[in-house]
């Protein structure tokens, strides 16, 4: 598989063990009721009663009864971390056949893209003048002390140089844009060695009915 699918196929198992410990995780999964009605002792006309609740129920959809068990459940789990190992291996081992170190690009692409939208900001900022009212307070001639107001010119000049910002920003857009090109090319052009071992479209219990029957 190439790189872009090994992505997507890792990110497919997170999913399932999401899922299978959601169950794990879920006292009305992992256990069975038994109820005894002891109502003959009150009522010695009456019998007593025992209730088993033992059917598993989908942990999303409550009322939805599901045909495996706990121990299913775990065993697929375990599966699931050991695949996910191989892949997680698998992906480093491609990696280091390419020509630039992804995941280093990666985290630089963004750092940059990060600065760059600092930059935009910057630039985006005007020269602008603003007026507004100040208040103050001043004593009249029979000395008492009363509030008057006052025009307020703000004048916002901004405090770099703007091409060298409109120049960096092209520049940086440039080289993150030549990069992802190049990412992008690795996704699709690098080999993973590694073979799936269940169909990304399918359920968790499909994965595991399938796997009780083998």
């Amino acid at each position: 598989m190439i790189l872009k699918e090994a992505y997507r196929y890792q990110n497919f198992l997170d999913r399932l063990l999401s899922e299978a410990q959601s169950y794990m995780n879920s006292e009305t999964f992992i256990t069975n009721v038994k109820q005894i009605h002891h109502r003959k002792k009150s009522n010695p006309a009456a019998e007593d009663e025992v209730i088993e609740k033992v059917a598993k129920l989908n942990d999303t959809y409550k009322f939805m009864p599901v045909d495996f068990t706990p121990m299913q459940i775990v065993d697929f789990a375990v599966k699931a971390l050991e695949e996910k190992e191989k892949l997680s291996l698998a992906i480093v081992a491609a990696k280091k056949t390419t020509k630039i170190d992804i995941d280093h690009s990666i985290a630089m692409n963004k750092k940059r893209q990060e600065f760059v939208s600092s930059l935009n900001f910057m630039n985006g900022i005007k020269n602008r003048e603003t007026k507004s009212r100040g208040t103050d307070y001043k004593f009249n001639q029979e000395g008492n002390q009363i509030s008057y107001y006052y025009d307020i010119d703000e004048i916002i000049t901004i405090d770099f140089d703007r091409n060298d910002i409109k120049g960096l920003i092209k520049k940086l857009t440039k080289q993150s844009d030549e990069l992802s090109i190049i990412l992008d090319s690795l996704l699709i052009t690098t080999e993973v060695d590694y073979t799936p071992v269940w169909d990304i479209n399918d359920s968790l219990e499909d994965i595991i009915l399938t796997q009780v029957q083998a």
